[in-house]
């Protein structure tokens, strides 16, 4: 099962921006890979044994990104700017 896109990012909102960064690369490292091979039609992987399948799992991830780069966002203004209100997430 995979948790929702706002659970996500609450896990997360505590983190550094480093360890963001870390995911960010994480996320788009499945995705390319997945795309890769989506587009080849190769469906070999033994997580299409598996719910959720790579597919799903790919359009959730899509979705995280999305707001995990919200939160990257933030935190660069925070960290490296100078500060912002918390509240626009």
């Amino acid at each position: 099962m995979m948790i929702s896109p706002l659970g996500y990012i609450e896990a997360l909102k505590e983190a550094d921006y480093d360890t963001l960064i870390k995911e960010r690369n994480n996320l788009v490292d499945f995705m390319v890979e997945f795309e890769k091979k989506e587009k080849a039609g190769d469906k070999s992987d033994t997580g299409w044994d598996y719910c959720p399948s790579p597919d799903v799992v790919y359009q959730v991830y899509l979705e995280y990104l999305s707001e995990l780069c919200k939160l990257m966002h933030v935190k660069y203004i925070e960290d490296y700017v100078f500060g912002y209100p918390e509240d626009i997430l």
